[in-house]
């Protein structure tokens, strides 16, 4: 079964939550409109930030096949929206067979003059919590060690790990390379498990 079209919100979806600055922000799952608003938003990115992502988000067909073919067992998408306007973005990835089924992978981008108002701990919150009530037992997030350090810094404060650093293992546009961190962190399904 695709979403959005067919399974409609996620339970708790939309909700409002308020940032550090007393903005009120809508945060909701991704829908079938939202393709002209993502392409917008990922246009306040600085070329060097989308270069080191999975995919050209400035292409209008790549977001139209992503947005179109999302199915919620494998992908959850969620968006914060102020004043109908898309400000950040996290994707929880999830593999429904195999070995890494009980693994979800991470990837959440906020508009830069968004950073720093709270925004991003309310996109990370609540994935971690979808993550869970999916069961998975595992979060990875992959970061460049070099363009993100502070952002590897502050995922630290949700128990995300550095599990390994592969050195010299992404390019940048000009040919030099960068460190990708794999930052990992335990999901604990019931309070009985953290002991």
């Amino acid at each position: 079964m695709n979403y959005p079209g067919n399974a409609g919100e996620l339970k708790d979806y939309p909700k409002e939550i308020i940032l550090k600055d007393g903005t009120g922000v809508t945060i909701r799952t991704v829908r079938e409109g939202d393709k002209k608003g993502l392409l917008e938003m990922f246009k306040h990115f600085p070329e060097s930030e989308l270069w080191f992502l999975d995919h050209d988000l400035s292409d209008p067909g790549y977001i139209h096949d992503w947005v179109m073919n999302l199915e919620l067992k494998r992908e959850i998408s969620i968006i914060a929206l102020l004043e109908g306007r898309i400000i950040a973005n996290t994707v929880l990835r999830m593999k429904n067979f195999g070995a890494e089924s009980h693994i979800g992978r991470l990837k959440f981008s906020v508009v830069p003059s968004f950073r720093d108002k709270g925004l991003g701990t309310w996109m990370l919150l609540d994935i971690i919590n979808l993550a869970i009530s999916r069961g998975l037992q595992m979060l990875v997030i992959h970061l460049e060690q070099d363009r993100e350090p502070s952002i590897i810094n502050w995922i630290k404060k949700f128990n995300f790990h550095e599990e390994a650093v592969l050195e010299n293992y992404l390019s940048d546009r000009e040919g030099n390379f960068h460190n990708l961190v794999v930052m990992t962190k335990r999901l604990y399904l019931e309070w009985d498990d953290i002991y």
